[in-house]
């Protein structure tokens, strides 16, 4: 039977890695079953395995072979995960193939790579491998930019959620190139996408690449945080809080805050935590600080370090 990647088995480590590279090896490939071993591999590596001994380290070179070998053979979604994959595990020398998709180089050989892998994705119409190859390559050299509006191009056709013209728009901002860039955002968040419009709020703010208009940084700002955009929750919490732009009222800041959390934003839970803890907009509660503070750790936030700044320490 050919197990697709929903029916991978589960098997113990190293039968589980002998298992992939058996496969990966094999003449003719299954490759819907090579997918499925991989990402078993893939989630066992991102729950820990490799770092407490349930895996062996070889696993990342198992899963970085597997996983090129079913993009190859037309598992064309897997290019966006070893994309990714090559991004987050120690890679030395990453793989090499022959691509249709080239571009030129950042002179990072494992971005290079990851960057190659988006790029095959978007070759083959994976809307995510553009947006993930203009998201990576926003640092890189203006030619991956370049590259990267190529491959947003085509999609700005059909993008109902304006997410091909949010990216452009960035792309073409790190390329400063500041028309094209606020025409694409006000493109993108005339179509409701969040992050344009808060990236409209930025720039009228700022005055970069626009005019500054506070009245206009405003109204993006409250358009995004209505879509519950986490960054602006958290700017309209930091308002209220200081009183710039809106009336100082530090009640209403702490509530902003909770919606700010709530849609994931780790320094609103920290902030909310202390506010607790100060009693400020909210009646003083250590417990409820705790368990906000706890939450913003969980999260992936210094509390610690951040408290350490403020002068503070946890609740007993």
């Amino acid at each position: 039977m050919t197990l697709t990647p929903a029916t991978a088995p589960s098997a113990p480590g190293d039968e589980l890695l002998a298992e992939a590279a058996r496969v990966t090896a094999a003449d003719p490939l299954d490759a819907a079953y090579l997918e499925g071993l991989c990402r078993e591999i893939d989630g066992r590596i991102v729950r820990g395995d490799v770092m407490i001994g349930i895996l062996p380290v070889q696993a990342y070179e198992v899963l970085l072979r597997g996983y090129l070998a079913a993009a190859r053979a037309g598992r064309t979604d897997v290019w966006v995960s070893l994309g990714r994959r090559l991004l987050d595990l120690p890679v030395a020398q990453p793989p090499a193939w022959p691509s249709p998709h080239p571009f030129p180089t950042s002179g990072n050989d494992v971005l290079d790579a990851a960057l190659r892998c988006f790029a095959e994705a978007a070759g083959h119409g994976n809307r995510q491998g553009a947006y993930l190859f203009a998201a990576v390559g926003r640092e890189a050299v203006d030619r991956v930019g370049r590259y990267a509006l190529t491959l947003l191009e085509p999609l700005r056709a059909d993008d109902p959620t304006g997410e091909a013209r949010y990216w452009s728009g960035i792309v073409h901002y790190l390329l400063g190139e500041g028309e094209a860039a606020v025409a694409y955002h006000r493109q993108a968040a005339e179509a409701g996408n969040a992050d344009a419009m808060f990236e409209l709020h930025v720039l009228h703010d700022t005055g970069d690449m626009v005019a500054r208009d506070e009245a206009a940084a405003r109204q993006w700002l409250l358009r995004a945080a209505e879509r519950e955009h986490p960054r602006a929750l958290y700017n309209v919490a930091a308002m209220y809080a200081s009183g710039r732009g809106f009336p100082r009222d530090e009640a209403v800041a702490a509530s902003w805050y909770e919606r700010a959390a709530n849609a994931g934003n780790p320094r609103a839970t920290a902030t909310l935590g202390v506010m607790y803890l100060l009693g400020s907009g909210v009646p003083t509660d250590p417990a409820r600080a705790a368990e906000w503070l706890d939450r913003a750790e969980a999260q992936g936030f210094d509390v610690d370090g951040w408290l350490d700044q403020l002068g503070m320490r946890r609740p007993s």
